[in-house]
């Protein structure tokens, strides 16, 4: 099935918890690390974003549903209920999550946090200096 090209109008960067091969999974606040899910580029995907419609968000109220979005991906295999998503600057926390590989679809809905402070991990990358060479732990 999959979703048409015209409806993946909107870019949004995705975050994944972030797996620390140290075991230091935690920053100093106590809050999870994260990487993002496509670290080229602007570390963006295309998708189709609208606001929540239907049943659910009718009894839930009209005022909570302008702050809930329905993000529409085409399927990708990092990501999942523990992700988050940024969209025009916001960070947006995953409600429901529901993928399918067959239809080559992911359907998210996702609530804007109330904390917008995320620790985004980058990846370490050695100086050119260094390439090649035994690296020791004072020498960086």
């Amino acid at each position: 099935m999959s979703y048409s090209t015209g409806m993946l109008n909107k870019r949004v960067k995705v975050a994944k918890r972030y797996a620390d091969p140290n075991g230091e999974r935690f920053g100093k606040s106590g809050q999870p690390k994260y990487e993002w899910v496509n670290p080229n580029g602007d570390h963006a995907f295309w998708c189709g974003v609208t606001f929540d419609k239907g049943m659910k968000s009718l009894r839930e109220g009209a005022l909570d549903s302008y702050i809930t979005k329905m993000f529409r991906f085409r399927y990708h295999d990092n990501m999942d209920e523990w992700c988050l998503l940024q969209y025009r600057g916001k960070w947006f926390q995953i409600h429901s999550f529901n993928d399918d590989f067959q239809d080559n679809t992911i359907q998210i809905t996702a609530v804007s946090m109330a904390n917008q402070q995320v620790n985004i991990v980058e990846p370490y990358t050695a100086p050119s200096s260094y390439i090649g060479h035994e690296i020791h732990v004072g020498d960086i």
